[in-house]
């Protein structure tokens, strides 16, 4: 792929990436959320063959509206498959030291996908209060939940749930 697409496309993900964090209820700017292309290759880069932007530099933190000590990280990794190294790294990146807060909630945007023990070392993590999501790019490329035929989600109301599975 050409470098003006791979900037398009990595472009696009991150564009989908920040509104799904403000769609679940994360901190995310307006400037981050209206961000041109352009302004995204002032900022990272337009050369991806040449590290510029680099996967890695896309990082996106950030807290919860409503508790900001409830953090996501979305971290997007270079390397196309993903093996049990990286996840590692993560999970220390989200387990926090003196320097840095413990980051309860991860998403994983990756090129290919995860090897299997990878995955497996997932599962094992989440059962230590931790949550990780993991997203291929080509998921990300489109904000499915603008599309003119999907429905708003909302979340229901305890009593609006029990009226729904009533019926």
């Amino acid at each position: 792929m050409d470098d003006e697409a791979e900037t398009y496309k990595l472009w696009r993900i991150r564009k989908t990436v920040l509104q799904m964090c403000h769609d679940r209820g994360y901190l995310v700017s307006q400037d981050e959320l209206d961000q041109s292309l352009e302004q995204f290759k002032g900022v990272f880069g337009d050369k991806p063959s040449e590290g510029k932007p680099a996967r890695s530099q896309l990082i996106v933190m950030v807290a919860h509206n409503d508790d900001p000590t409830d953090t996501l990280i979305v971290q997007f990794p270079d390397n196309p498959k993903i093996g049990v190294d990286p996840i590692k790294g993560f999970f220390k990146k989200m387990q926090g030291d003196a320097k840095n807060a413990r980051i309860p909630h991860s998403i994983l945007v990756v090129q290919i996908g995860l090897t299997p023990a990878a995955r497996e070392l997932i599962g094992e993590l989440q059962n230590k209060k931790f949550s990780f999501e993991v997203f291929l790019e080509s998921e990300l490329l489109i904000n499915i939940t603008e599309h003119h035929l999907v429905p708003k989600h909302v979340i229901l109301t305890p009593e609006e749930k029990q009226e729904l599975l009533n019926r």
